[in-house]
């Protein structure tokens, strides 16, 4: 994958992952507005447990993509700095 689809990818993830924040965020208001109110709250914990497990997805990928994106990053450093060393050389 090249450096620019490794980077929009990235950003997606990232911001699939502050969406996942704020999804919880709001689960757990309502857990909380609902056992506050002494309604039972089993389906909303069973939605953030559900929420939870799809955030901790997100991470999984946005880390991925980010070691990916590094690796490509380097790499194509690498081959400036040896053109340029050629470049110089001549």
């Amino acid at each position: 994958m090249d450096r620019f689809a490794l980077e929009g990818g990235l950003r997606e993830a990232c911001a699939r992952v502050v969406a996942g924040q704020r999804a919880l965020l709001e689960q757990r208001v309502q857990i909380r507005e609902l056992e506050q109110c002494g309604h039972n709250a089993a389906v909303a914990r069973a939605l953030l447990q559900i929420y939870e497990q799809s955030q901790a997805t997100n991470i999984l990928v946005r880390n991925r993509l980010y070691r990916e994106f590094k690796i490509v990053a380097v790499d194509e450093r690498e081959q400036f700095d040896d053109s340029i060393d050629y470049q110089l050389a001549a």
